[in-house]
């Protein structure tokens, strides 16, 4: 008797012992599926109870390797990612606004391994809208509309590998996207429009960039600035560049560029003008109704090849003689040739 008592508690203590363990399991397993969790990789922010009501405070509580999603809503504050390898997402860019409240960045991205996507920034006319802090690599801009700042986007010195694409960067006070002593970045499949200087400026020692695809258009001053001495073997391809009052400039030393398959077209000025500029390639590209379509100051040394000309002296005179006459672009006194115009403009389609 006694004994079959002792069994029967112990079997008792055994399921109570399991019960516990079971709804402590539950528990957890819950708490899994909460951002606030210990070890949780996601991170919300608005949308609900118990998600972080600013994105500041998700991110401050971030570790490297969090994804931090933002619902649709607007966050009227200045965002700096830190230290933090995170990514930043939102859930609309048409409905997701974050509001820059002082001079500061709106968003500043503060190290390398970073990516920012689907949003709406707006600031003022004395804000940068993004921010990639001195010395990032490997960082992602994608999918977001940047409007209203002083500057769209600023990479700071020696930010290098950084992706820029798909974005909207309009009406800002100065200057869509400024590269300063930055390598190895790729701006493509951007729409940068209405900013009132550059749309694109690269300068101080920036080499090896890649502007692919984009439609640069209303811009104040220059679609594409480059500029400084060895700024150079960066790559303008297949963009749509027009209405701007200059549509590609370089100058300061600048060489060893190349401009390939470009619309550049309806520039208030110049389409394109090299400024002490050498060395660099121009080929294939439509220049169409241009002021002047093309020129050079102090610069040598410039390929022109295979170019369609709106105003070529072959469309003017229909005799056949002509149509053998290569283009000339004047440049003070010296004369440099494009001795294979293109007869038809090149289908360069841009969709952004």
């Amino acid at each position: 008797m006694k004994n079959g008592l002792m069994t029967k508690s112990l079997i008792f203590g055994i399921v109570v012992i399991f019960i516990g363990a079971s709804a402590v399991s539950a528990i957890d397993n819950e708490w899994s599926l909460s951002p606030q969790s210990m070890n949780r990789g996601w991170l919300y922010v608005g949308g609900g109870l118990g998600n972080y009501t600013t994105i500041q405070d998700a991110i401050n509580n971030a570790t490297n390797g969090d994804t931090i999603f933002v619902y649709n809503g607007t966050y009227n504050e200045n965002v700096d990612t830190k230290q933090k390898k995170i990514i930043l997402i939102g859930e609309d860019r048409d409905t997701t606004f974050i509001h820059g409240q002082t001079t500061d960045p709106v968003v500043r991205i503060g190290t390398s391994d970073t990516s920012v996507s689907g949003f709406t920034m707006n600031g003022s006319s004395t804000e940068i809208i993004l921010q990639v802090a001195s010395l990032g690599e490997n960082i992602y801009i994608t999918n977001n509309l940047m409007q209203g700042g002083g500057y769209g986007i600023v990479l700071g010195l020696t930010s290098n590998k950084v992706t820029i694409t798909n974005n909207t960067i309009t009406s800002n006070m100065y200057i869509g996207i400024q590269l300063q002593t930055s390598t190895y970045n790729l701006i493509k499949e951007n729409r940068i429009e209405n900013n009132g200087a550059q749309g694109i400026e690269i300068s101080q020692i920036s080499h090896h960039n890649s502007i692919l695809n984009n439609t640069i258009i209303n811009n104040g001053k220059e679609g594409i600035l480059v500029n400084g001495l060895t700024s150079t073997e960066n790559t303008i391809e297949g963009n749509n560049i027009s209405n701007n009052q200059i549509g590609i400039r370089f100058s300061g030393g600048t060489s060893a560029n190349k401009i390939i398959g470009n619309n550049i077209e309806e520039s208030i000025m110049e389409g394109v003008l090299f400024q002490s500029s050498s060395e660099n390639t121009i080929e294939m590209n439509n220049f169409i109704d241009n002021k002047r379509q093309a020129t050079f100051k102090l610069s040598s040394r410039n390929t022109w090849d295979a170019n369609y000309w709106s105003n070529w002296i072959g469309f003017k005179l229909s005799a056949p003689i002509f149509q053998k006459f290569p283009k000339a672009i004047i440049g003070g006194l010296r004369i440099n040739f494009d001795t294979h115009p293109a007869k038809q403009p090149y289908n360069i389609s841009i969709t952004v």
